[in-house]
């Protein structure tokens, strides 16, 4: 009995260990329970909160982008009109350069234009198609032409042939005038006999200096005679220049002459105020032009 009193205990205990551990497990699913709805409860909120800012935000670019295309549709008629325009003037442009223009009517539509447009006209400059424009020369200068003037006023005083040349100063140039009588026979393009040492003597000077000089023969406005070898006077003067050239360079002028002849063209130049006589003398003369800077050496 007492063995039986002991084995129903111990049923009716073990009984109550497994109402109590069911009991537990039932307190422990409900406040899972619990804890996982609150935290359901939670997600859910915050989906709903994520939703409303995602529709706000959707709701912003959308009035964004219908305001842009709004005021890209109150913009783009003008384009529209621009090129409507374009095409109107390029059209009556065409009809206008297919008829036949006039230069009355032609005159009175850029005045108009111009008028009413306030454009400027612009005059063109006609240009040539290259430049003809000389690159300068720099020259070596020679000898001061000062120095130059006075040596050949006291050579020429010493002298009694060389006394009767004229000696002019000009502001780049001395100008030697020997009158023809003194060196050619009329007519003639060779210096006599006692004309020849008078260019020697000349030419001594001049075989010191390296000052460019020029040549330049003159005659008076007589007819040559038919017995002469030359029917006009500029041939004339040519030769005349040319032989003096030649025999300044051989009496021991380093540079280069250059010679040119004029003819009865500068006979005018010479002052009325002197007699007849004393003008054609002139009119034949030579002149032996010595500038301010140095020729080329041969």
């Amino acid at each position: 009995m007492a063995d039986q009193g002991k084995t129903n205990n111990n049923g009716s205990s073990k009984r109550d260990n497994q109402k109590r551990a069911s009991v537990g497990v039932d307190k422990v699913y409900e406040n899972s329970k619990n804890i996982s709805g609150g935290k359901s409860k939670e997600n859910s909120d915050q989906k709903v909160e994520s939703l409303s800012i995602s529709k706000s935000m959707a709701l912003t670019n959308r009035r964004k982008n219908e305001q842009a295309v709004a005021v890209n549709y109150g913009s783009s008629w003008m384009v529209t009109f621009t090129d409507l325009v374009a095409l109107m003037l390029t059209f009556f442009v065409l009809l206008y350069s297919m008829s036949v223009m006039e230069e009355k009517q032609w005159r009175n539509l850029v005045d108009s234009l111009s008028s009413n447009l306030k454009i400027e006209r612009i005059t063109a400059e006609p240009k040539p198609a290259k430049s003809l424009t000389m690159e300068p020369v720099d020259f070596i200068p020679g000898e001061d032409l000062d120095y130059l003037q006075a040596l050949l006023s006291e050579k020429f005083k010493e002298d009694k042939d060389l006394s009767q040349a004229i000696l002019t100063r000009l502001e780049d140039s001395i100008v030697i005038s020997v009158p023809g009588d003194i060196l050619f026979p009329t007519g003639a393009i060779e210096p006599s006999d006692e004309a020849k040492p008078v260019l020697r003597r000349l030419g001594r000077i001049f075989q010191n200096i390296d000052n460019l000089i020029e040549i330049a023969g003159h005659a008076d406005p007589a007819i040559p005679s038919g017995q002469q070898e030359f029917q006009t006077n500029w041939p004339l003067s040519v030769a005349r220049a040319d032989y003096v050239a030649g025999l300044l360079e051989k009496t021991g002028y380093k540079s280069t002459i250059l010679s040119r002849g004029y003819g009865d063209s500068r006979y005018d130049e010479i002052a009325d105020s002197l007699p007849e006589d004393q003008r054609k003398k002139l009119a034949r003369r030579v002149d032996i032009i010595v500038h301010s800077y140095a020729g080329e050496n041969r």
